[in-house]
């Protein structure tokens, strides 16, 4: 049996950018990996829900979204790494990432649940 990882986004983002990434939320639960993979790469990340049909990739409007409660520490633009975000008892239907860069930035989000 072969894992393959699913790949939700991998790529540059501008300084001052805001990046949305779609996370599944599967069964109550979100599981996914940012990676960031240098030491310039500096940003905020916070995870956002919604049981609306919001677009997933665009901002919107305020009262589509909602913060969850969670920021994600990094990247912190002092070295490459990575955090691991999972979640449990996750009652709305769609979840995504928001990153607001805060330096130009590249990074890798991964799909963590299966």
């Amino acid at each position: 049996m072969t894992f393959e990882p699913t790949i939700l986004f991998s790529g540059a983002v501008a300084n001052s950018a805001v990046l949305y990434v779609a996370i599944p939320v599967r069964d109550g639960c979100i599981g996914a990996q940012l990676s960031w993979k240098d030491a310039t790469s500096s940003g905020t990340v916070t995870l956002e829900l919604t049981s609306g049909n919001a677009s997933l990739t665009t901002a919107g409007a305020a009262w589509e979204w909602k913060d969850s409660g969670l920021t994600i520490t990094g990247p912190i633009a002092a070295a490459a790494g990575s955090t691991v975000i999972n979640i449990e008892n996750v009652r709305q239907q769609r979840a995504r990432l928001k990153f607001l860069a805060a330096a130009a930035s590249n990074i890798d989000v991964w799909d963590g649940t299966a």
